[in-house]
């Protein structure tokens, strides 16, 4: 059994006639609530409360200190609440009965002292048997609490029994699991279950929050996250959230929660999330080493390149990948790593200046070539060798994708040409025979070229700059 708990119920008083808060508001409560707790769920079948966990909060300010942070934070989301702490649930529920506090703090194991005045109504126990101790003349706890059990066993059964333990504060309800030994877990409940993921953004800080504030005890920030969505009567949906590198940053946790609950639909309605620390770092020092080159942050990184990533997909962050073949486009290709690949950027250090091969060309730059999706078809005037003499890009430009290539000669016009390459190849998929040019234009325009072996027609392939 776990002992040494504490729990705190957080009401909500709301006039007879008024309608209870709406999913959305008891969500935002429920995520201000875990500002100030660990973990928050809603008691059932009463829309205005919350039980929160209070317990292993001595180094927070003790109990006095949770329930001010509770009402407080309550406060914040726009509801004045009543909060009772206690050992069991019927002392802290009946804890928020006294109007006169707005904070209740019954101390540890006076549960059962507490009680003796509170009335019977408070107990959660069947309409019949409450209606059977009034006319036994029964009307507070303490009047029940003082009856021999076998008495109250023989006249109203178990049921009766169950009553006269929780007259006692002898409550064996728990809404928590117990937490595992040395981690760092926040969850909350929703009652009724949402149809949506849309209140998670309400309950995604506090819980960031919660989890970030435990490690910070041990001095710790998350490494990875596991977020476990809960739906009723199917398994419980668990998602991995892994930033880049160990951070505490709540934007960039949240937005990586946000992305692993919209990755894969809901099986069905929502009815509670859980978010655990499996693992966790320290922070980074590198940045503070005046001896080593500064790293990029991982939260600055995140922040920049998640609504990259939301705009135009993972293939947003890319790098290029070798293949060897002959063909130009074929020898390299793109591979897309989307959020994932952030971690590469982080461990990288500043490139170094590249080497020099001669004193006489320090300023000059590699060639680069830069290929179309697919290649354009071309007119070329050919020689008496069969060397493209002159281009005829009078239509070129226009058909050419994002505007064309800047510099490109819009007309007829003569060229310097270099080559061929032959390249042939590809017999197991599909023959490919062409012959590369080079060419330079007279205003200093790079081009690459191809005469198709079996068609003849001339292609252009892309351009240097």
């Amino acid at each position: 059994m776990y002992t040494n708990r504490r729990i705190a119920c957080i009401r909500i008083p709301v006039p007879t006639g008024d309608p209870a808060p709406g999913t959305e508001a008891r969500a935002a409560l429920a995520g201000a609530l875990l500002a100030a707790a660990p973990r928050v769920i809603a008691v059932r079948e009463y829309p205005c409360a919350f039980w929160a966990d209070a317990a292993g909060m001595d180094l927070l300010g003790g109990d006095e200190a949770v329930a001010r942070r509770l009402a407080r934070a309550a406060e914040e989301a726009g509801f004045a609440a009543r909060v009772g702490i206690a050992d069991s649930c019927i002392a802290a529920a009946a804890a928020t009965r006294e109007r006169t506090h707005a904070t209740r703090v019954v101390p540890r194991g006076r549960d059962a002292g507490y009680l003796l005045r509170r009335s019977l109504s408070l107990l959660p126990i069947d309409a019949s048997l409450r209606g059977a101790l009034y006319l036994l003349g029964l009307r507070t706890c303490g009047d029940l609490a003082a009856l021999p059990p076998a008495e109250i066993e023989l006249r109203l059964g178990d049921e009766g029994l169950r009553a006269w333990r929780l007259a006692q504060g002898r409550d064996e309800r728990w809404p928590f699991r117990p937490p595992a030994p040395g981690t760092a877990e926040a969850e909350a409940e929703f009652e009724p279950p949402v149809d949506s993921a849309e209140p998670l953004r309400f309950v995604l800080p506090g819980l960031i929050a919660s989890v970030t504030a435990q490690l910070a005890t041990r001095q710790r920030i998350p490494a990875r996250l596991r977020l476990t969505l809960r739906v009723p009567d199917a398994a419980d949906d668990a998602r991995e959230v892994r930033p880049a590198r160990p951070t505490a940053d709540p934007r960039v946790l949240a937005d990586l929660c946000r992305r692993a609950v919209e990755a894969t639909p809901l099986a069905g309605p929502l009815c509670g999330v859980r978010l655990v620390a499996e693992e966790d770092g320290v922070a980074r020092a590198d940045q503070l080493d005046a001896f080593a080159a500064p790293a990029p942050d991982p939260g600055a990184l995140h922040a920049a390149l998640l609504p990259v990533f939301a705009r135009w997909g993972d293939g947003a962050l890319s790098t290029a990948v070798r293949h060897g073949a002959h063909l130009p486009g074929e020898h390299a290709g793109w591979a897309a790593h989307g959020s994932a690949g952030i971690e590469a950027f982080t461990a990288a250090s500043p490139a170094a200046d590249p080497p020099v091969s001669g004193s006489g060309f320090r300023n000059v730059l590699p060639l680069c070539l830069r290929r179309l999706t697919n290649p354009v078809s071309l007119a070329v005037r050919q020689d008496a060798e069969g060397r493209p003499a002159g281009v005829d890009g009078a239509a070129l430009a226009n058909a050419l994708p994002d505007g064309g290539m800047g510099t490109y000669p819009p007309r007829l016009w003569k060229t310097r040409a270099e080559g061929p390459e032959r390249v042939s190849g590809g017999w197991w998929a599909r023959a490919e025979a062409r012959e590369y040019w080079r060419l330079e234009s007279e205003e200093g325009w790079l081009g690459l070229v191809y005469r198709d072996a079996a068609t003849g027609l001339w292609y252009l392939e892309g351009w240097f700059d």
